[in-house]
């Protein structure tokens, strides 16, 4: 699960990546790590990216515990799109839209949150 997030993770980042370079152009990887932790614009991903950071942490001090099924849970509620909705999951859609790489990335992810419900949530 954790390969499958983290691929969804960065499939959101290069499609957002390209969108602000197209409006902005061109930058060094610098210059977007820089814009992604402080551009406004990029900042409806910071709940994915903290959520996966939580789940990181849980997993590497639990036991299978609870805090790791409310991470997951979490994320869960998190990666639902809606158009009609606000912030991330709004974005979120918009991402699909634009981006076969986030739709893939977004049903791998999906399949392995599904699977985390069996006890693969390390995979």
């Amino acid at each position: 699960m954790r390969r499958e997030l983290l691929d969804l993770h960065r499939a959101l980042v290069d499609s957002e990546r390209r969108e602000y370079e197209r409006a902005r152009g061109r930058m060094t990887d610098r210059a977007f790590l820089e814009a992604l932790i402080g551009a406004p614009e990029l900042a409806w991903l910071a709940p994915l990216t903290s959520l996966i950071v939580r789940l990181e942490e849980a997993l590497e001090e639990s036991n299978g515990d609870t805090p790791v099924e409310d991470c997951i849970a979490e994320i869960r509620k998190l990666l639902r799109p809606s158009a009609e909705g606000q912030g991330f999951q709004h974005k979120y859609a918009e991402a699909m839209q634009r981006s076969p790489e986030v739709v893939v990335a977004h049903g791998k992810a999906i399949g392995a949150l599904g699977r985390s419900a069996d006890g693969g949530a390390e995979s």
